[in-house]
Protein backbone atom coordinates (compact mmCIF):
# COMPACT_ATOMS: atom_id res chain seq x y z
CA UNK A 1 0.00 0.00 0.00
CA UNK A 2 1.72 3.23 -1.27
CA UNK A 3 0.61 6.69 0.47
CA UNK A 4 0.64 9.96 -1.43
CA UNK A 5 0.11 13.68 -1.12
CA UNK A 6 -1.30 15.60 -3.48
CA UNK A 7 0.09 19.62 -4.50
CA UNK A 8 -2.15 21.50 -6.07
CA UNK A 9 -0.28 20.91 -9.61
CA UNK A 10 -0.89 17.17 -8.83
CA UNK A 11 -4.65 18.17 -10.85
CA UNK A 12 -4.06 21.95 -12.66
CA UNK A 13 -1.01 20.62 -13.87
CA UNK A 14 -1.42 21.65 -17.79
CA UNK A 15 0.23 18.50 -19.29
CA UNK A 16 -2.87 16.35 -17.27
CA UNK A 17 -5.07 17.72 -19.74
CA UNK A 18 -3.14 16.70 -23.01
CA UNK A 19 -2.92 13.33 -21.12
CA UNK A 20 -6.28 12.55 -21.00
CA UNK A 21 -7.24 13.94 -24.00
CA UNK A 22 -9.72 16.45 -21.91
CA UNK A 23 -11.27 19.03 -23.52
CA UNK A 24 -11.53 21.01 -20.60
CA UNK A 25 -10.88 20.83 -16.29
CA UNK A 26 -13.64 19.29 -15.32
CA UNK A 27 -12.65 16.26 -17.72
CA UNK A 28 -9.77 16.24 -15.69
CA UNK A 29 -10.93 16.17 -12.59
CA UNK A 30 -13.41 13.68 -13.22
CA UNK A 31 -11.09 11.53 -14.75
CA UNK A 32 -8.25 11.48 -11.30
CA UNK A 33 -11.28 11.13 -9.46
CA UNK A 34 -11.78 7.85 -11.00
CA UNK A 35 -8.17 7.24 -10.99
CA UNK A 36 -7.83 7.85 -6.92
CA UNK A 37 -11.37 5.69 -6.95
CA UNK A 38 -9.40 2.49 -8.87
CA UNK A 39 -6.35 2.94 -6.93
CA UNK A 40 -8.07 2.81 -3.72
CA UNK A 41 -10.15 0.12 -4.48
CA UNK A 42 -7.99 -2.40 -6.65
CA UNK A 43 -4.35 -1.35 -4.87
CA UNK A 44 -5.76 0.12 -1.58
CA UNK A 45 -3.79 3.38 -2.31
CA UNK A 46 -3.93 5.85 0.25
CA UNK A 47 -4.33 9.84 -0.90
CA UNK A 48 -4.15 13.16 1.24
CA UNK A 49 -3.80 16.65 0.74
CA UNK A 50 -3.42 19.32 3.82
CA UNK A 51 -6.48 21.56 4.63
CA UNK A 52 -4.78 24.52 3.25
CA UNK A 53 -4.03 22.41 -0.38
CA UNK A 54 -7.64 21.26 -0.11
CA UNK A 55 -8.81 25.01 -0.01
CA UNK A 56 -6.34 26.66 -2.53
CA UNK A 57 -7.11 23.63 -4.79
CA UNK A 58 -11.16 24.32 -4.84
CA UNK A 59 -10.81 27.87 -4.81
CA UNK A 60 -8.12 27.13 -8.29
CA UNK A 61 -10.69 24.36 -9.72
CA UNK A 62 -14.34 26.39 -9.03
CA UNK A 63 -12.68 29.50 -10.77
CA UNK A 64 -12.26 27.55 -13.86
CA UNK A 65 -15.67 26.39 -13.78
CA UNK A 66 -14.95 23.10 -12.41
CA UNK A 67 -18.72 21.65 -10.86
CA UNK A 68 -18.80 21.69 -7.81
CA UNK A 69 -20.16 18.16 -8.20
CA UNK A 70 -17.12 17.03 -10.06
CA UNK A 71 -14.57 18.56 -6.78
CA UNK A 72 -16.68 16.72 -4.64
CA UNK A 73 -16.48 13.17 -6.67
CA UNK A 74 -12.38 14.05 -6.00
CA UNK A 75 -12.33 14.62 -2.44
CA UNK A 76 -14.45 11.81 -2.01
CA UNK A 77 -10.88 9.34 -2.54
CA UNK A 78 -8.77 12.40 -0.98
CA UNK A 79 -8.48 12.42 3.26
CA UNK A 80 -7.72 15.92 4.43
CA UNK A 81 -5.36 16.33 7.46
CA UNK A 82 -3.11 18.72 9.03
CA UNK A 83 0.16 17.89 9.50
CA UNK A 84 1.61 17.50 13.06
CA UNK A 85 3.85 20.64 13.49
CA UNK A 86 3.91 20.22 16.84
CA UNK A 87 6.23 17.27 16.89
CA UNK A 88 7.90 17.69 13.99
CA UNK A 89 11.32 17.62 13.48
CA UNK A 90 13.56 19.68 10.80
CA UNK A 91 17.26 18.54 11.00
CA UNK A 92 19.55 21.57 11.84
CA UNK A 93 21.33 21.43 8.81
CA UNK A 94 17.86 21.67 6.34
CA UNK A 95 17.13 24.77 8.03
CA UNK A 96 20.09 26.37 7.77
CA UNK A 97 20.62 26.07 3.69
CA UNK A 98 17.24 27.21 2.94
CA UNK A 99 17.98 30.42 5.13
CA UNK A 100 21.12 30.61 3.21
CA UNK A 101 19.39 30.06 -0.01
CA UNK A 102 16.61 32.99 0.84
CA UNK A 103 19.61 35.25 1.65
CA UNK A 104 21.28 34.76 -1.63
CA UNK A 105 17.56 35.11 -3.23
CA UNK A 106 17.48 38.16 -1.60
CA UNK A 107 20.66 39.90 -2.71
CA UNK A 108 20.15 38.66 -6.50
CA UNK A 109 16.69 40.28 -6.14
CA UNK A 110 18.56 43.91 -4.78
CA UNK A 111 20.45 43.60 -7.89
CA UNK A 112 17.74 43.21 -10.26
CA UNK A 113 15.99 46.18 -8.95
CA UNK A 114 19.13 48.33 -8.76
CA UNK A 115 19.45 46.98 -12.45
CA UNK A 116 15.82 48.45 -13.32
CA UNK A 117 16.06 51.49 -11.82
CA UNK A 118 19.16 52.52 -13.67
CA UNK A 119 17.69 51.31 -17.05
CA UNK A 120 14.65 53.91 -15.92
CA UNK A 121 16.75 56.92 -15.32
CA UNK A 122 18.65 56.06 -18.24
CA UNK A 123 15.87 55.38 -20.64
CA UNK A 124 12.57 55.54 -19.95
CA UNK A 125 12.57 59.61 -18.51
CA UNK A 126 9.52 61.35 -19.83
CA UNK A 127 8.83 57.59 -21.19
CA UNK A 128 5.49 56.29 -19.93
CA UNK A 129 5.68 53.03 -22.07
CA UNK A 130 9.17 52.58 -21.48
CA UNK A 131 8.77 52.90 -17.78
CA UNK A 132 5.45 50.48 -17.89
CA UNK A 133 7.55 47.93 -20.05
CA UNK A 134 10.84 48.20 -17.19
CA UNK A 135 8.79 47.84 -14.11
CA UNK A 136 6.81 44.49 -15.73
CA UNK A 137 10.13 43.34 -16.63
CA UNK A 138 11.42 43.91 -13.26
CA UNK A 139 8.44 42.32 -11.50
CA UNK A 140 9.38 39.06 -13.57
CA UNK A 141 13.20 39.49 -13.23
CA UNK A 142 12.81 39.78 -9.82
CA UNK A 143 10.04 36.71 -8.67
CA UNK A 144 12.38 34.41 -10.71
CA UNK A 145 15.39 35.75 -8.71
CA UNK A 146 13.44 35.44 -5.00
CA UNK A 147 10.61 32.51 -6.01
CA UNK A 148 11.36 30.23 -8.41
CA UNK A 149 12.47 26.96 -6.89
CA UNK A 150 11.95 27.82 -3.59
CA UNK A 151 9.15 26.76 -1.35
CA UNK A 152 7.06 30.31 -0.16
CA UNK A 153 3.77 29.51 0.79
CA UNK A 154 1.78 27.35 3.45
CA UNK A 155 0.55 25.44 1.11
CA UNK A 156 3.84 24.24 0.34
CA UNK A 157 5.27 23.78 3.52
CA UNK A 158 2.12 22.06 4.67
CA UNK A 159 2.67 19.13 2.23
CA UNK A 160 6.37 18.38 2.79
CA UNK A 161 5.54 18.15 6.38
CA UNK A 162 2.56 15.88 5.85
CA UNK A 163 4.67 13.58 3.77
CA UNK A 164 7.23 13.45 6.06
CA UNK A 165 5.25 12.78 9.19
CA UNK A 166 3.40 9.59 6.68
CA UNK A 167 6.36 8.88 5.15
CA UNK A 168 4.59 9.46 2.01
CA UNK A 169 5.13 10.44 -1.65
CA UNK A 170 4.55 13.48 -2.77
CA UNK A 171 2.74 14.30 -6.23
CA UNK A 172 3.67 17.45 -7.53
CA UNK A 173 5.18 19.49 -9.98
CA UNK A 174 6.49 22.66 -8.22
CA UNK A 175 10.09 22.96 -8.23
CA UNK A 176 10.46 24.42 -4.70
CA UNK A 177 8.57 21.75 -3.10
CA UNK A 178 11.07 19.32 -5.30
CA UNK A 179 14.22 20.80 -4.12
CA UNK A 180 13.08 20.66 -0.04
CA UNK A 181 11.90 17.12 -0.73
CA UNK A 182 15.00 15.93 -2.12
CA UNK A 183 16.79 17.41 0.65
CA UNK A 184 14.73 15.69 3.27
CA UNK A 185 14.65 11.99 2.13
CA UNK A 186 11.35 12.56 0.27
CA UNK A 187 10.04 11.21 -2.58
CA UNK A 188 8.45 13.04 -5.54
CA UNK A 189 6.56 12.21 -8.05
CA UNK A 190 5.65 14.81 -11.55
CA UNK A 191 1.80 14.16 -11.84
CA UNK A 192 2.03 13.17 -15.30
CA UNK A 193 4.28 9.88 -13.80
CA UNK A 194 1.68 9.58 -11.21
CA UNK A 195 -1.16 8.90 -13.33
CA UNK A 196 1.49 6.77 -15.76
CA UNK A 197 1.94 4.71 -12.38
CA UNK A 198 -1.54 3.80 -10.97
CA UNK A 199 -2.91 2.79 -14.55
CA UNK A 200 -0.31 0.61 -15.02
CA UNK A 201 -0.55 -0.31 -11.48
CA UNK A 202 -4.15 -1.33 -11.96
CA UNK A 203 -3.78 -2.68 -15.20
CA UNK A 204 -1.15 -5.34 -13.94
CA UNK A 205 -3.52 -6.32 -10.54
CA UNK A 206 -6.33 -6.92 -12.91
CA UNK A 207 -4.44 -8.95 -15.44
CA UNK A 208 -3.44 -10.88 -12.48
CA UNK A 209 -6.83 -11.45 -10.71
CA UNK A 210 -8.03 -12.35 -14.86
CA UNK A 211 -5.44 -15.02 -15.13
CA UNK A 212 -6.29 -16.40 -11.34
CA UNK A 213 -10.01 -16.69 -12.56
CA UNK A 214 -9.15 -18.79 -15.97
Amino acid sequence: METFILDTTALTEARLKKLFKAKNMEEVVRRVARLLMEARLTLNSRFYMTPSTSSELRRILLGQDVSLDAVKELMAWITVKAPDKLSMKIPARVFSEYVSDIRRRLYKGLRVAEAAVKKAARECVGNEECLGETVKDLRERYREATRKGLVDSVEDLDTILLALELKAIIVTSDLGIKKLSEQLGIIVLDPEDFVYMLERMIRGVRRVEGAEKQ
